[in-house]
């Protein structure tokens, strides 16, 4: 680790050597492609952008927001559910390791956030601790993979309205959710907190009352779920679950989880954002993890039969026919449907702030990032950059879903040990005298997080079927290097500023 951290260390060094001011660095750049919103600073100021966006959000904006992209709700009934079919009571204990590292890495977030306040999210963040080439890797996993995660959203809405509407067509029904989701995130910001927070409230409600259905009607301790036991196939009644499961459950949970660094993409609209943005992530890991692991417990200790809960096509769903009857089980089951159009709308959000910001680092050709650095001057949007990102999610949604679950399987864990590096190579480079958060216990969430993601790739590897999502990942990674050296890097007109924004609240 320490040697990997002192090569960034070293390639960021003197990379900034050579980036002091766009005059200084780009004397050859035309006016006509430098970026919008940067500024001629005084001689012994750092360059920085113009914040063209509305700070207008506080801490509760941003987290509504980044919450509604995790969408609890969804990441229970679908993810947890299948989690629970898999590993039985092994959930118990994988989710709660995977909320520890899940709070690990967002200690790692916080603290680059409040040092690099920048749109952009991994991109942003990476760019500016590790180095244009990491920073240009990252982008193109988020490139790839956020308008793929739209899409499969979206291919699950139907399934979800079926039960209230039926005969959906699932692409139709995909193409007119994105195309709405769309044209709400190049709403106002406030507007789209307030529409999201909506949404949010009917999901934590349903979240709400699967908790209370458990709880009420308990049926074991809380003790039997610290043994974890599973289906066993050949007898259909549980049997202790293995070392191995027991990984692959905390994996499943760590994606369960994911979405909490999704607070970064609103840091040049969250107001004080040198102190908001840390509470920001964290607030919104701290609840998506409480939101998810207190109603499948529930679940667990409120079901009348374990090995019927484990064995049923939907767990979740299962239990609430079980406890609430069908009609309840309906009403949920469209709650999660709106879930998942809101999460669609949080991550359109998203998607259009990394685009804008990479056009603005000028990490783009000239032609493509001038209209996509284009901001609304009545809702203060990236609008052009919100689009783009829509209309790649359309076309993912005519992609086959085992396609889309293939190349958006393993990236997850590459950008969070992108994350976990970038956090270590800032404090290294720290002066002590940097505003901003600084997360406890240093240097254990970062040492601790690239254990924990180096267990997953290794688990990775020794499963075949893993090694497709494995494969589209790395070439994903290894695309973006080869475009930065191979193109970008030797373009004076298209290389990356990487400045921060200059705001006063910043």
């Amino acid at each position: 680790m320490s040697a990997w951290a002192s090569f960034f260390d070293t390639n960021v060094k003197e990379f900034r050597s050579s980036v002091r001011t766009p005059t200084d660095r780009d004397a050859d750049m035309t006016e006509s492609t430098a970026p919008t919103g940067v500024t001629d600073p005084p001689p012994d100021a750092a360059p920085t952008y113009d914040g063209v966006l509305s700070r207008s959000l506080g801490v509760g904006g941003n987290v509504l927001i980044t919450l509604s992209g995790i969408s609890p709700a969804s990441s229970v009934f679908i993810l947890g559910g299948a989690a629970l079919a898999v590993f039985g009571t092994g959930v118990f204990w994988g989710f709660a390791i995977a909320g520890v590292i899940s709070i690990l890495i967002a200690f790692c977030y916080a603290e680059l956030a409040s040092r690099h306040p920048v749109a952009g999210g991994d991109y942003s963040l990476v760019s500016r601790t590790l180095g244009p080439a990491c920073g240009v890797a990252v982008f193109f996993v988020s490139l790839v993979t956020l308008p793929l995660i739209v899409a499969i959203f979206a291919l699950g809405v139907a399934d979800y309205l079926g039960v209230a509407i039926g005969g959906l067509d699932p692409v139709w029904t995909a193409l007119v959710v994105v195309v709405l989701a769309t044209g709400t995130a190049c709403l106002n910001i406030r507007a789209n907190a307030w529409v999201t927070g909506a949404f949010l409230f009917v999901e934590m409600a349903a979240l709400g009352l699967l908790t209370v259905l458990g709880l009420v009607h308990l049926e074991r301790p809380i003790g039997d779920l610290l043994n974890p036991q599973a289906i066993d196939a050949a007898t259909g009644g549980l049997a202790p679950l293995g070392i191995a499961g027991l990984v692959l459950a905390v994996t499943q949970g760590i994606f369960s989880f994911n979405g909490y660094g999704g607070a970064v993409y609103f840091a040049e609209e969250t107001k004080d954002v040198r102190r908001s943005i840390a509470r920001a992530v964290l607030w919104s890991a701290g609840v998506t993890i409480a939101a998810e692991i207190i109603p499948l417990a529930a679940i667990m200790l409120g079901t009348g039969s374990l090995p019927d809960l484990f064995s049923a096509a939907l767990p979740v769903e299962a239990f609430l026919e079980e406890r609430a009857g069908h009609a309840v089980t309906v009403f949920v089951l469209v709650s999660v449907a709106l879930a998942i159009i809101n999460a669609i709308i949080a991550i359109a959000l998203q998607s259009g702030r990394l685009l804008f910001a990479a056009a603005r680092d000028q990490a783009l050709p000239a032609a493509l990032a001038t209209p996509l650095v284009r901001v609304s001057d009545s809702t203060k949007m990236p609008w052009v950059a919100t689009i783009v990102m829509g209309i790649l999610a359309l076309l993912g949604c005519l992609v086959p879903l085992d396609v889309l679950l293939n190349a958006t399987g393993s990236t997850l864990a590459f950008s969070y040990g992108f994350i976990a590096l970038a956090a270590i190579v800032m404090r290294r480079r720290a002066t002590g005298s940097e505003n901003g958060y600084r997360m406890p216990w240093w240097p254990l969430p970062p040492a601790l997080a690239l254990l924990a993601i180096g267990a997953i790739f290794v688990i990775g590897v020794l499963d075949p079927a893993q090694w497709l999502s494995l494969g589209i990942a790395v070439g994903i990674i290894a695309t973006g290097f080869a475009y930065y050296f191979g193109y970008l890097r030797s373009r004076s007109g298209t290389h990356l500023l990487l400045l921060d924004v200059g705001d006063e609240e910043a």
